[in-house]
């Protein structure tokens, strides 16, 4: 006989069905009505024994997420008033397309402390880390070195590329035992036109956030990583059920073998200018590295000594991220891109104070750092937030230039 099972999805929709119901999980009535759907036209009431594969431990199989008889699998959905299609665990090849091997990267520097960190969070049971940051800073390269590391601590090993193959719209991922799944490109699946603060889901795919707070909240032995340019809703409230939010800051110490590799020559002090005019991005400074190493001998003294910050070849990367912002996000990084110290909290309001209402103006604020767009440092008890030198620059040259 055909057996069918919950999804993780399904197990918390299925549950939070069953509560509104008010029934106990003992009460016969479950076992009365499933009955009363597969044998129409009998007394099931007060029955000491129902319809062929109902029973209580097979009631209790189901609400547990184990297989059961595809016929009485439909019909206790029915009697939740669900549509079992949409609560079925389905096998990953139907439900998810585009699964690829780990990448392989062949360079990669420093991300020693961020890989031990991550790797001790998988040891520990962790279901679901989440690795974001902006693009360039390293996210699907660090993923896939922490993929490879923690590849034999489980039976198999499954990357879905998101950004290359978008999954369909008309099924939830499976979860297989003891599997480590990594999405990378997860903001592929986020976002759309006018949306109005970062992380929202595009509306067909609205279902990928049930399916991580089931990731989280359901007991398995699977662990996902996802990588996003900006942190998907909801996982805030994810995290403290286990769930790792990684933000990925820039390189430092590793920038250095970057720069090696790339045969500069610098001191100390220079690949530190170096890196924050770059943010530490490793693709911003890759590219940086070529233009020194073409046109000023690899040395970055001489880079440094002209004042010049490479931004042409960034700007396509950067306007194309802007154009996937709201109109007000657009408004505060053009005030943000008149003053290279950035501003505080209270001098951002007042510059917008006549454009939004404050709320907005805070919501869109938070909006830009989840993005990974606008980063902030103390000014004594103050906040003070900025754009980094190459996104100030792009955003004058694509934007204020232009007014």
């Amino acid at each position: 006989m055909p057996s069918l099972k919950l999804s993780l999805n399904g197990l918390q929709i299925v549950k939070q069905a069953r509560q509104e119901k008010g029934w106990t999980i003992d009460n016969p009535r479950w076992l009365e009505e499933a009955s009363q759907i597969l044998e129409p036209g009998r007394d099931w009431e007060n029955a000491e024994v129902f319809a062929a594969g109902i029973s209580l431990p097979t009631w209790k199989r189901f609400l547990q997420g184990n297989a059961i008889d595809a016929s009485v699998f439909k019909a206790f959905c029915q009697v939740l008033s669900l549509n079992w299609q949409d609560l079925l665990e389905r096998p990953l090849n139907s439900s998810l397309s585009g699964k690829t091997q780990i990448p392989n990267i062949p360079l990669f520097f420093g991300r020693r402390y961020e890989l031990a960190t991550l790797t001790q969070a998988i040891e520990q049971g962790t279901r679901l880390i989440a690795i974001t940051g902006m693009g360039g800073i390293g996210k699907t390269a660090l993923a896939a070195k922490l993929a490879a590391a923690s590849e034999s601590s489980f039976q198999q090993t499954l990357w879905f590329g998101f950004h290359l193959t978008p999954p369909t719209i008309d099924s939830l991922p499976s979860l297989p035992p003891k599997t480590l799944l990594v999405f990378d490109g997860w903001d592929r699946i986020l976002g759309g036109d006018l949306r109005q603060r970062a992380g929202q889901y595009r509306l067909e795919y609205e279902f990928y956030a049930g399916f991580l707070r089931s990731l989280v909240q359901t007991n398995h032995s699977s662990c996902v990583i996802l990588t996003s340019r900006e942190q998907p809703e909801g996982l805030n409230l994810l995290s403290g059920n286990g769930a790792v939010i990684f933000p990925l800051g820039g390189l430092m110490e590793g920038a250095i073998e970057l720069l090696q590799h790339h045969q500069l020559t610098f001191d100390a002090q220079q690949w530190i200018a170096l890196v924050n005019q770059y943010g530490g991005n490793p693709l911003f400074l890759n590219m940086a590295a070529n233009f020194i190493h073409e046109l000023f001998a690899g040395d970055v003294g001489e880079f440094l000594a002209s004042g010049t910050i490479v931004t042409g070849e960034f700007e396509p990367l950067v306007a194309q991220w802007l154009r996937h912002i709201s109109i007000l996000e657009q408004t505060l990084i053009k005030c943000l891109a008149t003053q290279v110290q950035g501003l505080t909290r209270e001098e951002i309001l007042l510059h917008l104070g006549n454009y939004a209402s404050n709320g907005d103006i805070l919501a869109a604020l938070l909006s830009l750092k989840r993005r990974a767009l606008v980063e902030t440092i103390k000014d004594g008890n103050k906040e003070r937030f900025f754009l980094q030198p190459v996104i100030f620059k792009c955003v004058q040259r694509l934007f204020l230039s232009k007014e």
